[in-house]
């Protein structure tokens, strides 16, 4: 029973991230440039249709709305550590501390740090960086940034190992990441999308779709309160394909439609409206 257990979250978490970061591949990903962009407020009659069955179950794809190739160059803001100081005896952050520090730092944005995941995969730094944020989770306890960049750095561990009984622990490992930084921060938009998103992917079985169009639903009405950012596209892509695979077809197409209008130039959406 354990083993299976360990074997359905597994395939949950990596069919949602592979979904994910398959599709960050298409198009590299640099740090964004600031999104000035006023998104219409949903009316009553919007915001009813789109929670109205929030207990049903669909399946999703994930927009690649973040992946904008005209970004500017990373920053490397340091979170709780002293600055170098300014004479020829300072010795320059490493690529390898300017990407930990990206992944920590609450001034970077989603855009950048995706960008510093990436340097770090294909840097073949990924198991050096999760040993950094575990011991930076540990001296930082009450900083949810910690635990979020390493739930995310299961999942980009995940991508690159075959070794089941591997995958089974690091799938229940950023799970358990997720919950940690949702309990620092309820309100963090990272870890819930991700952590909703892995959840999309579970086996029909588990009836877990209710759930993830609950989360997808709940993080709508985050944004709302948000300044606009252009990953918050993706929810409504994930949302809409969640109502589609429960045989919802008029609620996704409204809840893409009602995404489109908030991030007219999402191509993910303009697709899903196209061709739903």
């Amino acid at each position: 029973m354990k083993r299976l257990i360990l074997a359905v979250v597994s395939v949950g978490v990596i069919g949602g991230a592979t979904l994910y970061l398959n599709r960050q591949k298409t198009a590299p990903v640099s740090p964004a440039e600031p999104v000035a962009e006023t998104a219409p407020s949903r009316t009553m009659e919007d915001t009813r249709s789109v929670k109205a069955v929030a207990m049903q179950q669909t399946e999703p794809q994930v927009s690649a709305a973040a992946a904008d190739s005209k970004q500017t160059p990373l920053a490397s803001p340091v979170l709780n550590e002293v600055k170098p100081d300014n004479s020829t005896n300072s010795t320059p952050p490493t690529a390898f501390r300017q990407a930990i520090d990206i992944l920590v730092s609450p001034q970077t944005s989603f855009q950048q740090r995706q960008a510093a995941w990436k340097q770090l995969r294909d840097a073949g730094e990924l198991d050096k960086a999760l040993a950094t944020l575990k011991q930076g989770a540990t001296n930082n306890p009450s900083s949810a940034e910690y635990p979020t960049a390493l739930g995310e750095g299961y999942v980009y561990k995940l991508q690159t190992i075959r070794d089941f009984n591997e995958v089974s622990i690091l799938a229940l490992q950023a799970d358990q990441s997720f919950n940690t930084a949702l309990g620092l921060d309820p309100a963090n938009w990272e870890a819930k999308f991700f952590k909703a998103a892995a959840l999309s992917r579970w086996p029909p079985e588990m009836n877990k779709g209710p759930e993830v169009i609950q989360q997808f639903s709940n993080l709508i009405d985050q944004q709302e309160a948000m300044s606009t950012q252009p990953q918050f596209a993706q929810t409504y892509v994930l949302l809409g394909d969640q109502y589609q695979k429960a045989g919802q077809p008029d609620y996704a197409v409204q809840t893409w439609r009602l995404g489109l209008a908030k991030f007219p130039g999402d191509s993910t959406l303009q697709g899903r409206i196209t061709h739903p």
